[in-house]
């Protein structure tokens, strides 16, 4: 795409440029799922990273003592969100969140379910409005709960799905996998996501509270900034929202 020798292209954190010409250059995320010319044409595809972890002093269980020293089960999942914003004042609103976990073996699926809605809903409000706030002279801005706001029932999704994959754990209870804390980690990458998405703007912190997203809409580019002089931004349902991914 830089029409350059690969020998002669340098990096940093967030984008590839020439060396002897660092005005030209690429950033990362405009290459994540290929890069597109201006002519049309597209090079590339989304980019895939795979790794390995392998922890040590392990062993099996034994399967007649249940004895042995085994690693921490790995729970996967994803979520995937459809957001509304208003470009004009920075509120959203979250329409629809959809989630899935692989937990093994679901022995109650009623409780998985309520673990990973429960866990969205903690998500949402770590990703959205609580957090605290400090002012240039570290002074907190937000010490009560009257400040520091927290989701209620108004502050929703109108829709939630919630999908199960079960791949029992063979050293799990009854081939069980947690699903506590994990249903909450992935609810802001995909909240930033849908935001990017929908206006462009990029925000790389949490809480992403209305006025963040209201300025990374004027810059277009990345807030990362976590001193705000700024009042905080309450967390509620955003009126006459008008563009939605």
């Amino acid at each position: 795409a830089l029409h350059a020798n690969p020998c002669d292209l340098g990096h940093d954190t967030d984008k590839i440029y020439i060396k002897h010409h660092p005005t030209k250059s690429i950033s990362f995320s405009a290459m994540a799922v290929g890069y597109a010319l201006p002519n049309g044409n597209s090079i590339g595809g989304p980019l895939i990273g795979v790794g390995r972890y392998i922890a040590q002093g392990l062993s099996n269980l034994d399967k007649e003592t249940g004895e042995g020293s085994p690693a921490l089960d790995w729970t996967f999942g994803a979520h995937g969100m459809i957001v509304e914003v208003n470009e004009e004042t920075g509120e959203y609103r979250v329409l629809k969140v959809a989630s899935v976990y692989d937990v093994g073996r679901a022995v109650n699926p009623d409780i998985v379910r309520g673990q990973a809605i429960g866990g969205m809903i903690q998500g949402l409000g770590t990703a959205i409005c609580e957090g605290y706030i400090y002012d240039q002279q570290g002074r907190l801005l937000n010490p009560s709960f009257t400040d520091n706001k927290i989701p209620t029932s108004k502050d929703l999704p109108m829709e939630i799905e919630c999908a199960v994959v079960e791949t029992p754990q063979i050293d799990g209870p009854y081939g069980a996998r947690g699903v506590g804390e994990h249903s909450m980690i992935s609810v802001a990458p995909a909240l930033g996501n849908a935001i990017q998405k929908a206006t462009g703007a990029e925000i790389t912190h949490m809480p992403m509270r209305f006025e963040d997203v209201w300025r990374a809409i004027r810059k277009k580019e990345p807030i990362d900034n976590w001193i705000t002089k700024s009042p905080v931004g309450s967390c509620r349902s955003a009126p006459e929202l008008r563009k939605h991914i």
